[in-house]
């Protein structure tokens, strides 16, 4: 299907990096940014994210959301945007068949926060995503193979691989900049701790040339857990392995339900999981800020928002076993009761 436009913004991540927040923007403003010949195609968000596990082959053998959203772009005459950090890692000639298919002039942006955090968030999505990965584990396994020691994995199947498919920043950035132009490719440094939130969004304003008004915060439902939570939704992951059950209604039951809705709500009684920043994160962290300067890539925030910071917390060993069996019989009572209404 051939498709033109006057611009296409794919904001591609990278997963962890405020996308979710930049989501719920985008949709929180659908109607002002038409208003101003903007275009965020598609109904809500979910539809953007069918539509692109379509177009790169993840979700199944149809293309028929993908290509009602082409027809959507091809139609309006101005801007259109679209987000999803699945588009990521995308292979390059996966991504250069999709920026073919937008037609247009296609612009890019790489949203991207400091290393130690990310790495916290990540190993929580894992869990929500299904994974029963131990957090020692995964941590030492992207360790490991951090580009900085020469691998760099980019595997979905192992800790390692899931991790630096979605962070190796440098691979992204090249990858993408090979199919649009490296001058088509905007980077925008998520901003430290304690940075008021519309400071991302005023960056991905700058990095867009779309105005997101005066007041551009949002709420969103991609809130973190508590450790026990997380790790009585690991245990939870490990029994559905152990029997075999994989199905999408469970999937979407376990993380919009379960982990979105009812553990959420007890982040506040909850300790999180910290993490102190060791000498290899610096180290890739350097590699990684140098790579990017010599990029010559269009930068909007500062590169020393890269810079590691500690996450405050405790170990897995640290959570009482029965603060983790509480949040567990709650997710179970919440369950229940979902059936009994149903």
């Amino acid at each position: 299907m051939e498709a033109s436009t006057q611009r296409v913004i794919l904001h591609v991540g990278t997963m962890k990096s405020g996308t979710s927040y930049l989501q719920a923007l985008l949709f929180a403003e659908k109607e002002r940014l038409a208003a101003s010949g903007v275009l965020v195609p598609g109904k809500s968000w979910g539809v953007q994210s069918r539509a692109i596990q379509q177009a790169i082959g993840v979700a199944d053998q149809q293309r028929d959301v993908w290509e009602a959203m082409l027809a959507e772009v091809a139609a309006h005459r101005g801007t259109s945007m679209i987000s999803m950090e699945f588009l990521g890692p995308a292979k390059p000639r996966r991504a250069k068949r999709i920026v073919e298919e937008l037609g247009g002039d296609v612009d890019v942006v790489l949203t991207v926060r400091d290393l130690n955090r990310t790495l916290v968030s990540m190993w929580q999505e894992t869990i929500q995503n299904g994974r029963s990965w131990h957090w020692e584990d995964y941590h030492r396994a992207v360790a490991e193979a951090a580009p900085g020691q020469g691998e760099g994995v980019h595997d979905r199947g192992s800790a390692a691989g899931s991790f630096w498919r979605q962070q190796h920043v440098v691979r992204l950035l090249d990858e993408w900049a090979s199919v649009v132009g490296i001058d088509r490719v905007s980077l925008v440094t998520v901003p430290q701790p304690g940075a008021d939130r519309s400071v991302l969004a005023r960056r991905f304003g700058e990095a867009t040339g779309v105005d997101f008004g005066t007041d551009p915060v949002v709420r969103t439902a991609n809130e973190s857990l508590g450790l026990a939570s997380i790790l009585a939704l690991r245990r939870l992951n490990e029994v559905l392995d152990e029997q075999g059950v994989t199905s999408k209604a469970v999937f979407r039951l376990r993380k919009r339900f379960l982990a979105k809705t009812v553990l959420a709500a007890r982040r506040s009684q909850e300790p999180s999981l910290g993490l102190p920043v060791e000498d290899w994160v610096v180290q890739q962290t350097r590699e990684t800020v140098a790579a990017l300067g010599e990029s010559g890539v269009r930068l909007v925030g500062d590169l020393a928002d890269l810079e590691p910071v500690p996450v405050s917390g405790v170990q897995p060993a640290d959570v009482p076993r029965e603060l983790v069996a509480e949040a567990a019989v709650e997710a179970l009572a919440a369950l229940i009761k979902q059936q009994d209404e149903a």
